[in-house]
């Protein structure tokens, strides 16, 4: 009873209003870009969901209700865009339960029928995971980004662990990636392909947090006369990169557009780290200095 209270009174908050319709305005696209038909007479009620559209609709919300002066957390609102966004995990799992009835035998049909609310529940559970954390994680960028979090005296700039050492996956990232680069250079077969190939797994994952601590250190807390980075242009390029050669990969149905963009993304990383760690090399200056600097 107190759950069905709680989803009662979110749906009738008008603080959430904004949440719930982000959500409910990325289901015919999901269904439209998941709709799949049954290849076989084996095939047994699942979802193929396309998870973009809601990911971008939760990054939205936590953009926008961390810009709110509300008593709603982006968490949360995170929560009611993946609920309302969940409907579509219900079409697309109602929809192919209802293609295996017509076209398996009666084993099958039946199987498919109790896995579905198990399915249901799977689906909905991690589509409100999803857009949960990508709210949250968009409204804590972006109140990391403002200017009233990054400018401080210099009495009240401290820095946490995490931004004390930010350095460590950056360096580590621009030291591994050019011979990881160069492996492209050549035509590795046998034991050099594998190396080549775990060589690259490696610098994927080690890119994240490199990514990370891009972001952590361009907004940290800094005096007001010090160097203060322009943070979307350092992670908006290695961003854009990935966005531009996978819509034109998509566009031209080049078999797994994710991967010649993931690429992409690798190498404007590094670039854009160097060139990052270049000005602040440059530009940092002690806090005497009334000169502030942006780029």
């Amino acid at each position: 009873m107190d759950r069905l209270r709680a989803l009662r009174d979110g749906a009738t908050d008008e603080s959430l209003r904004f949440a719930v319709l982000a959500g409910l305005a990325t289901v015919s696209l999901t269904v439209a870009l998941s709709w799949e038909p049954v290849a076989d007479g084996s095939t047994i009620a699942g979802v193929s969901l396309s998870g973009a559209p809601l990911l971008v609709a939760a990054l939205v919300v936590g953009y926008v209700y961390s810009r709110r002066e509300t008593e709603t957390s982006t968490r949360r609102a995170g929560i009611w865009t993946g609920l309302a966004g969940s409907l579509a995990t219900v079409v697309l799992a109602v929809a192919n339960t209802v293609a295996t009835l017509g076209t398996s035998s009666t084993t099958i049909a039946t199987l498919a029928v109790v896995a579905t609310p198990f399915v249901l529940a799977l689906g909905v559970g991690l589509t409100v995971l999803v857009a949960a954390v990508a709210a949250t994680v968009a409204g804590w960028a972006t109140k990391r980004a403002s200017r009233e979090y990054r400018i401080r005296e210099s009495s009240d700039v401290e820095r946490s662990g995490l931004e004390a050492w930010w350095w460590l996956p950056v360096v580590v990232y621009v030291v591994l990636a050019p011979p990881v680069f160069a492996g492209f250079t050549l035509e590795p077969d046998g034991a050099l392909l594998l190396v080549f190939v775990l060589s690259m797994i490696g610098l994927t994952l080690l890119s994240l947090p490199a990514f990370l601590a891009l972001f952590v250190d361009a907004t940290a807390p800094r005096d007001a006369s010090t160097w203060l980075p322009n943070v979307w242009l350092y992670v908006g390029v290695p961003l854009a990169a990935y966005g531009v050669v996978y819509a034109g990969a998509a566009v031209r149905s080049y078999p797994g557009p994710s991967g010649p963009a993931m690429v992409t993304f690798l190498v404007a990383l590094w670039v854009t780290v160097l060139y990052y760690l270049a000005n602040r090399y440059r530009y940092f200056e002690p806090p005497s200095t009334r000169h502030r600097a942006t780029d």
